[in-house]
């Protein structure tokens, strides 16, 4: 039944397509996207390089997220039609999730596709990695709807995300650009993080009041047997936090509800509001606690020592699965309790610094001064016909490459005895009890 709807729909939206493409290819870039109402990070810094440094091209925003309510999904038709519009007439298109009309419809030869992806980094497993099991479409769906076809370019943050992301779209390794994503650049910018720091401040002024900051950032739950879960591990962070130290930031994943609490004099009086996302705590941060969600990629970035805080490890890895190991490969530190989290930042314990610098180096790899720029030019280049593919993964070299400055020497810091997931104290007294 899904493969008859498929073609119908599929052959509907071409028909109409045909009528679009008739029109002139102008000098146009459209970015499109149905992970949010407004531009992402990543999004924002590009529209800014084309119109500041390439003002020959037109640029058209469609940022749109299916609603959940049938009226909604009907309504939604009408942007398909402006997204079929911006296919037809561009000369380059720019994603950040699975759009149905860039894999499904036939475009003209001239059109460049770049997939943005909007998770940094290799981790959770998605896309055709995932067909046919929980959390999954069916195989079946994917290939009736075309699912991650008709891309150009991939964009990748690191030389070792290449390989899981071929397999989560599905596409050869020699399709991938691994030269970072332009959100490397706000995150790594000291004016910038200052700025976003300073704004953070202005709204929470109580997380400027001398103590640590402690950053929680988990990642959404499907079930409601798991958000009810979080919810109580949640409150066991909460409670387990000496607030005469340390202020604590909850800030929950954009699927769950986009909101975040502060935590700072007392648990009893939390400030609440939807002003920031986890990525901009960062710049008041001096700890990151997360569960299995890309974070540990901004955080690594920031220099931000990571701490697991893993309370339903054995049913959300059974269940999703990563690309890479999560107990032995994320530079980090493990616990399955809130106390035992705690208990390793009291005592100024992170995860070796050798292993922190290894593991940036192969998924979030900053490999030029300003990753935006070089988008500018490759969009440029494509749309003009040009591009050599030099970007391209097994033809980039670090030999080619615009090193940033060397950073400092990481300072040395007391680490667990080993790099393997391990217990706190804490967490062997309440183990043994």
């Amino acid at each position: 039944m899904t493969g008859i709807f498929a073609k119908l729909f599929g052959a509907v939206m071409n028909f109409i397509y045909s009528f679009y493409k008739r029109r002139k290819t102008e000098n146009k870039i459209a970015f499109i996207s149905r992970q949010s109402e407004t531009p992402s990070t990543d999004f924002r810094y590009l529209i800014n390089e084309i119109k500041t440094n390439y003002p020959q091209y037109s640029v058209v925003v469609l940022c749109r997220m299916i609603p959940d309510s049938f009226s909604g999904r009907l309504g939604y038709a009408f942007e398909m039609l402006r997204q079929m519009k911006a296919l037809a007439t561009s000369r380059v298109v720019v994603l950040d999730g699975y759009c149905i009309l860039a894999s499904m419809l036939r475009h003209k030869p001239e059109l460049k596709i770049i997939q943005l992806w909007h998770a940094l980094g290799a981790f959770k497993k998605f896309g055709r990695s995932v067909l046919d099991k929980e959390g999954g479409k069916s195989s079946k769906t994917a290939e009736a709807f075309r699912m991650h076809k008709n891309y150009s370019l991939i964009a990748a943050s690191g030389d070792k995300c290449v390989p899981a992301f071929s397999e989560a779209f599905g596409q050869p390794e020699s399709k991938f650009i691994p030269i970072g994503i332009p959100r490397m650049d706000y995150i790594t910018d000291p004016q910038e993080s200052e700025r976003v720091r300073g704004n953070i401040l202005r709204r929470y002024p109580q997380l400027g009041n001398g103590r640590k900051n402690i950053l929680y950032a988990p990642t959404f739950r499907d079930t409601q047997e798991d958000r009810n879960a979080l919810k109580a591990a949640t409150k066991e962070l909460i409670n387990k936090v000496n607030y005469s130290e340390y202020n604590l930031i909850v800030k929950h994943h954009v699927v769950d509800s986009n909101k975040e609490q502060i935590y700072a004099d007392s648990r009893m009086n939390a400030a609440e509001g939807e002003s920031f996302n986890a990525m901009d705590f960062m710049c008041v941060a001096d700890y990151v606690v997360t569960d299995y969600s890309s974070v540990i990629y901004e955080a690594l970035l920031k220099e931000l020592p990571i701490y697991i805080y893993c309370f339903d490890s054995d049913k959300y890895i059974d269940e999703r699965g990563f690309y890479i190991d999560f107990w032995a490969d994320i530079p980090a530190l493990y616990s399955k309790n809130a106390r035992g989290i705690c208990d390793f930042i009291a005592r100024g314990m992170r995860a070796p610094a050798e292993k922190e610098q290894a593991f940036k180096k192969a998924y979030v790899n900053k490999r030029f001064k300003s990753i935006t720029a070089e988008y500018g030019k490759l969009i440029d280049e494509l749309a003009r016909g040009v591009y050599d593919g030099r970007y391209n993964y097994g033809v980039l070299t670090d030999g080619d490459l615009q090193q940033p400055e060397e950073a400092d020497e990481p300072e040395e810091r007391e680490t667990p005895g080993d790099e393997k997931p391990q217990e706190s104290s804490a967490e062997k007294e309440e183990n043994s009890q």
